[in-house]
């Protein structure tokens, strides 16, 4: 593995200073395969007064809907996520989704090697980089909720305020 290219006393640094958004949030979709839709809002983040394009708040939404295989439906429930990037590395991160996460890294902490069964993570940097997670519970189970949690734990504000990207649109019932 290659060692990271950020300390951990850096990466505590940026996440203990208030920052802020460069763009105000304007959700685009993201290329997927299948009939999933993905929508994505990314930024750079603004931190004590400099606009920074190395340090992005990224966050992922795939609505809840339906899955069809032969005659199987399976009904998806929403799932997203929220990240801040500082260059390559995800420093800090939350998801909500039905797959399991397994921390690689993080020798000594408590979930380090378990395997997390949880619908929602909190991603937190190591010594060794990223990958370590442990449970948020109770779960987040949507995406205003996430994000709102998010920001919290990494003392960011969203410029402009957060918009979810279904405002506006008419969704599709399950008859």
């Amino acid at each position: 593995m290659q060692a990271p290219l950020i300390s951990p006393s850096e990466v505590r640094d940026i996440l203990a200073a208030p920052k802020e958004t460069v763009k105000p949030v304007a959700w685009t979709a993201r290329p997927a395969a299948g009939q999933a839709q993905w929508m994505e809002y990314a930024s750079a983040c603004r931190l004590r007064g400099e606009a920074r394009d190395d340090i992005i708040f990224r966050a992922v939404y795939r609505p809840a809907g339906t899955a069809v295989h032969g005659l199987a439906v399976i009904a998806l429930p929403e799932t997203c996520s929220a990240s801040l990037f500082v260059g390559p590395h995800r420093v800090l991160g939350v998801d909500t989704t039905d797959t399991f996460h397994t921390s690689l890294v993080g020798a000594g902490r408590p979930h380090h090697g378990v395997v997390l069964q949880g619908r929602t993570h909190l991603h937190t940097w190591h010594d060794d980089g990223e990958g370590y997670a442990e449970p948020v519970d109770p779960p987040l189970n949507d995406l205003a909720a996430v994000v709102s949690y998010f920001l919290q734990q990494a003392n960011l504000a969203l410029a402009g305020g957060f918009a979810h990207p279904l405002k506006g649109r008419q969704i599709e019932l399950l008859v």
